[in-house]
């Protein structure tokens, strides 16, 4: 009579595993010294809405520009933190991307 409710949620490395990865090597390695090769092409990544972390979450899409208020701040707050070199924020940000991802859109896929 009763069924069980299991609510799946989802880690940032699920939801944006190439991300996670670049993401884990900044923090190993440091940020890439400014306006080298390395560092514009992280900065042309993440001012892209199909190929920032909000955008692969989206299957590097950019259609959630239009369609999610949330995710499209969250593109830009990512690429804040970046020019901001600080891995604190990208701390953050990832904490209330992967909060929203899990209490917006991962309940949407289900649905569907």
């Amino acid at each position: 009579m009763f069924q069980k409710i299991y609510a799946r949620t989802a880690e940032f490395n699920e939801i944006a595993p190439k991300w996670a990865n670049k993401i884990m090597t900044l923090r190993q390695e440091g940020f890439p010294f400014p306006l080298s090769f390395a560092w514009w092409k992280l900065y042309f990544a993440l001012d892209s809405p199909s190929k920032c972390i909000v955008g692969e979450a989206h299957g590097f899409s950019s259609h959630y520009e239009k369609e999610c208020a949330e995710c499209d701040r969250l593109g830009w707050e990512f690429g804040h933190s970046f020019l901001a070199r600080s891995t604190k924020e990208f701390d953050v940000n990832i904490k209330v991307f992967v909060t929203h991802w899990n209490n917006k859109h991962i309940s949407e896929k289900e649905t569907k």
